[in-house]
C-alpha cells in the first residue's frame, strides 16, 4: 500500500485486497505501537499521524481483517492519532453494517472528504 505523507499530521493509506491488506495493517499497527509505547514511557517529542484509510480498492473483508482494522484503531488512538476511513464500496459497507463496525469507525465518501474532516478536528 503506498502510503501517502499528505501533511504533517495526516497520512493517507491506500489499501488493497490481501495479502497486501494484512501486511499494510500490520505496518501501521507496529508504527502506532511505537508512538504509543513511547508517549507511554514519557516522550514528549513523538506524534502520530492520523491516518486515511482509502478503501476503494478492497473488494472484501474476513474476520482476521476486521481484527487487524480494529487493532490499528485502538494503537493509533492510544498514539493520539485519528483513524478514518473513507470511500468504502457497497460490498464492504454491508460487512461493517454487519459487524457494527460501522459505529466504530469514523467514514467519510472520499479521501478529500476525509481530509477535511481531520482539519477541522485539529483545528487547522
Amino acid at each position: 500500500m503506498p502510503i501517502n505523507e499528505w501533511s504533517e499530521s495526516i497520512q493517507v493509506a491506500e489499501l488493497q485486497n490481501d495479502p497486501s491488506f494484512s501486511d499494510d495493517m500490520a505496518t501501521l499497527a507496529a508504527t502506532y505501537q511505537l508512538v504509543a509505547d513511547g508517549l507511554k514511557a514519557g516522550r514528549t517529542d513523538l506524534r502520530a499521524r492520523d491516518v486515511i484509510l482509502d478503501m476503494r480498492h478492497v473488494q472484501f473483508l474476513n474476520s482476521s481483517n476486521i481484527a487487524q482494522m480494529l487493532r490499528v484503531r485502538k494503537l493509533a488512538l492510544l498514539a493520539g492519532a485519528q483513524p478514518r476511513i473513507c470511500s468504502v464500496t457497497d460490498r464492504i459497507w454491508g460487512i461493517l453494517l454487519a459487524t457494527d463496525l460501522d459505529r466504530v469507525f469514523d467514514f467519510s465518501e472520499d479521501v478529500t472528504t476525509a481530509l477535511a474532516a481531520l482539519q477541522m478536528a485539529r483545528g487547522k
